[in-house]
């Protein structure tokens, strides 16, 4: 089914905000995006409202629209929240994944292996979004697969905020090596390592501490 107007908008801030083209607390002018996108403002006023329904954009009355902005703890916690769901999936993924999925994953790691020996961080940074998802989708767990990405969205902006401050990206890639072949060679606990591992390097690279 193709993306109504709305959607197509939303999907664009959603990215935006992933890449930090609108930093957390900035406001987000509606009649600025409607003259962008060259739309009315009803398709923006549903896109942004989308965003605050998944808690990306917070709705202020008679002031508009602002990104979120977490404090540290909050950000520790919705990070706790990722961990526990990504473990949950790499431990399932290790049971229950096949050979043409590991191909897919393969596929991911040697575009991540160039995007490193390029030192390309913006073609680095969705491919560990789509390795998250792979994972999600090899768990056999259909709601975790359907839900991964709304549950987990508000982490998307600080991983690659920890990407661009991150001083050893290429451990951050040998921490994806590792999970892909922990899951590969049906070892749940080493996955679960990997996930911790690459969760605690993410707050690591944030200066947060949270005893993960």
């Amino acid at each position: 089914m193709p993306q109504s107007i709305a959607e197509g908008i939303a999907t664009i801030l959603r990215d935006r905000l992933a890449h930090g083209v609108y930093p957390p607390g900035s406001w987000i002018r509606e009649s600025s995006l409607a003259e962008e996108f060259n739309f009315s403002k009803g398709p923006v006023r549903e896109a942004l409202q989308t965003l605050v329904n998944e808690e990306l954009l917070v709705r202020e009355p008679r002031r508009g629209v602002r990104v979120v902005d977490l404090s540290d703890e909050e950000i520790v916690e919705i990070f706790q929240l990722r961990l526990a769901l990504l473990e949950l999936a790499a431990e399932l993924a290790s049971r229950h994944v096949v050979p043409e999925q590991l191909q897919v994953a393969r596929g991911l790691l040697q575009d991540m292996n160039m995007a490193l020996e390029q030192g390309d961080i913006d073609a680095q940074m969705p491919i560990g979004g789509q390795l998250s998802q792979w994972v999600c989708n090899c768990s056999g767990n259909k709601r975790l697969e359907q839900n991964w990405s709304r549950l987990t969205y508000q982490t998307r902006m600080y991983i690659y905020a920890s990407l661009r401050s991150s001083n050893d990206l290429q451990r951050v890639g040998q921490l994806w090596h590792e999970l892909i072949d922990a899951i590969a060679q049906g070892k749940p606990i080493d996955a679960r390592a990997a996930v911790r591992g690459l969760v605690r390097r993410a707050l690591d690279d944030l200066g947060l501490q949270s005893g993960i």
